[in-house]
């Protein structure tokens, strides 16, 4: 299974964490434009699922990309998630920072919020591994991710299948 222009799946990635980490690491300018960066980085993704459309999976995570770019984008460019959900995961250091205003690609869910469903409401919380909040659109992209990985593997394991040198033996005796 070929994916067209990976690097544009790495390009976005690499802009959205690195505009975290920039923040976090207090370099204010990335902060003033932060807004531009979060578009550009869902911009190149989207131009990267598109690319990839004859992938039916790439249209599952094009619905969840597109839940998500709505939600930040209508809420004023970051991401709505719930303070009192945070908590619930045992997450309270995450719900001040938040409150804080301290990571940019997220805003504390308010009466004001704008499509609260799908901010970042769900919670998971322990026993799983690495307890968060997630949107449906989170959800909708995992679901995306493992159909194709899945498809790949069901491909691979048919090409392995067809390699294989079978001989069919019929005894004269």
């Amino acid at each position: 299974m070929t994916i067209h222009h990976p690097w544009m799946f790495i390009l976005a990635f690499v802009i959205e964490f690195g505009t975290l980490f920039a923040v976090a690491a207090g370099i204010e300018v990335v902060r003033d434009f932060g807004i531009y960066l979060h578009s550009l980085s869902y911009l190149i993704l989207f131009i990267a699922i598109i690319s990839n459309r004859e992938h039916p999976a790439m249209w599952v995570l094009f619905i969840g990309v597109l839940l998500n770019f709505i939600v930040i984008f209508i809420n004023g460019g970051a991401m709505p998630i719930s303070l009192e959900g945070l908590q619930r995961a045992g997450l309270d250091k995450e719900a001040q920072i938040i409150s804080a205003g301290g990571i940019i690609t997220h805003q504390p869910l308010t009466l004001d919020t704008k499509l609260p469903f799908l901010a970042d409401v769900i919670v998971l919380p322990p026993p799983y591994p690495f307890p968060k909040l997630m949107s449906i659109g989170d959800f909708i992209i995992c679901l995306g991710v493992i159909l194709f990985v899945q498809k790949a593997m069901m491909q691979e394991k048919i090409a392995r299948q067809s390699r294989m040198i079978r001989f069919k033996y019929k005894s004269r005796i």
